[in-house]
């Protein structure tokens, strides 16, 4: 059973061709459900998993370094013009004081704060030696741990379905399927988040 309309598109050859930068731009800006779909990807042979969970620490470590940079650069000016970043931002002031170093290394784990926890830091009195020090380790445990999961539910799916080979446009129907799925879920819990 087909799940994709046939859009004439050649969707494994689209994933080798564009995976890479898709996971690196993803990354960059949010992160989870892009290095899962990246490493479900390599799982299934379309893409190389080293080679992903390299372009997905770079892409994590150059985003948090560049909301890091805004805060410490135009933090104010930011704040002023994306306010629902502020109220986060106002929240974790308090952590960043006692546990500057912890809050960067798992800044990528804390629901809801991808942005303002960089921001917040570069508006701290955190230094950007330190924050580019831990910054490394802090992409590295990520990618490990995210990265490791999408490759594991891909073995997970191996497993479930057998044959792989034979359900290529079922598993296609179903990382889409995820990948929605989780991109609603944030949708929905930001909504909550707002709300309360």
């Amino acid at each position: 059973m087909n799940f994709l309309p046939n859009l004439g598109l050649d969707l494994p050859e689209l994933i080798r061709q564009y995976g890479y930068w898709f996971v690196f731009v993803g990354t960059f800006l949010e992160g989870e459900t892009v290095l899962v779909l990246g490493m479900l990807a390599a799982h299934q042979g379309l893409l190389d998993a080293r080679l992903v969970a390299a372009v997905a620490l770079l892409g994590t470590y150059l985003g948090d370094l560049a909301y890091y940079l805004i805060g410490l650069r135009f933090g104010r000016r930011f704040l002023d013009r994306f306010p629902r970043v502020e109220a986060k931002v106002q929240r974790i002031k308090g952590w960043i004081v006692r546990y500057d170093i912890a809050i960067i290394i798992v800044n990528r784990f804390l629901y809801g704060f991808r942005i303002a926890a960089p921001v917040a830091l570069g508006m701290s009195a955190v230094p950007p030696w330190r924050f580019l020090v831990f910054n490394v380790f802090g992409a590295a445990i990520w990618t490990a741990v995210i990265g490791g999961a999408g490759y594991l539910f891909g073995s997970a799916l191996d497993v479930l379905l057998q044959d792989v080979k034979r359900h290529d446009e079922i598993i296609v129907g179903v990382v889409v399927l995820l990948g929605i799925g989780l991109w609603v879920g944030r949708y929905v819990a930001r909504r909550v988040m707002r709300g309360s």
